[in-house]
């Protein structure tokens, strides 16, 4: 009989143990004298084994709550927004650009860089040109960041050849976002590059042709359309700074109509891009109605 009472009391006393403990599936009992000292099962909460605080680096539920008024409930915000930060409307002297577009050597680089909820971190975020930094926060002079509207302006001054420009902007919560492209400066004798037409052959009756060229600097330019047998049908003056005459990508809609008010006929065309009485590009043009 005594020996029965004896292992009554050890069960009776364990239990007793076992109903101090949180029915709670992240958190269990430190042990301590009720005061809600605990060790987090989940991953998102660490124990900084002070009695009854608990510490949180990061976070998967907004709050968590107390068992029996053991853990006091708290409330903690998220340690970041996890939202990157947007790099967009990026222009050279307000032109759209892709990779190895011409550009003048002083051009000025505008964009947009915004970021919600956190907002940019000005001491971050940068404006890198072949590998050289600049944080937001220290642009002078005319390059200049509106934290309120996000509104970039940095001014070039670049060598010929080619360069890598990189916008790298960073958030307050630490998420970032990158943009890089690489430009061309071409201080060499004016010149027409990369002259095409869309479409070739073209039909006047289906729309207009585009006659594209990108120039390495800005000059007064005289584009000239010549038939086969080297008379001029078209003629079309484009002034310097312009489209037609400005540094990099030009793009000139041509509808076929002659200079006589006609549309001209099947056969081959040529246009010629002068400057200073000089050719400095060729496109060969094919009609089919």
């Amino acid at each position: 009989m005594r020996r029965e009472i004896i292992v009554s009391l050890i069960l009776l006393l364990c239990f007793a143990g076992a109903s101090r403990a949180m029915s709670s599936s992240s958190y269990v009992s430190s042990g301590g004298l009720g005061t809600g000292g605990g060790v987090g099962l989940s991953t998102s909460f660490k124990n900084t084994l002070s009695i009854g605080v608990v510490a949180s680096p990061t976070m998967s539920s907004p709050s968590y709550s107390s068992v029996a008024g053991i853990i006091p409930i708290l409330t903690l915000a998220p340690s970041g927004d996890g939202s990157a930060p947007v790099i967009s409307n990026i222009e050279f002297d307000r032109l759209s650009v892709v990779n190895n577009d011409l550009i003048k050597k002083n051009a000025t680089l505008t964009a947009t860089v915004t970021d919600e909820p956190s907002g940019i971190s000005v001491e971050a975020s940068r404006v890198i040109v072949d590998g050289t930094a600049t944080t937001f926060n220290l642009l002078t002079l005319t390059s200049t960041y509106d934290v309120a509207t996000g509104a970039l302006t940095y001014n070039l001054n670049l060598a010929g050849g080619s360069h890598i420009i990189t916008l790298e902007a960073w958030d307050k919560s630490g998420n970032s976002a990158m943009v890089a492209l690489v430009v061309k400066v071409d201080t060499g004798d004016l010149t027409a590059a990369q002259t095409f037409i869309n479409p070739n052959p073209f039909n006047p009756g289906a729309g207009t042709a585009r006659l594209a060229y990108q120039l390495n600097q800005d000059a007064d330019i005289t584009l000239y359309m010549f038939n086969e047998i080297n008379q001029a049908v078209w003629k079309k003056i484009c002034r310097s700074g312009s489209n037609g005459g400005r540094t990099g990508y030009n793009e000139i809609e041509w509808d076929g109509v002659s200079d006589f008010n006609e549309v001209v006929g099947n056969g081959v065309y040529f246009l010629r891009i002068v400057s200073g009485g000089k050719v400095i590009g060729k496109i060969k043009i094919a009609v089919l109605k």
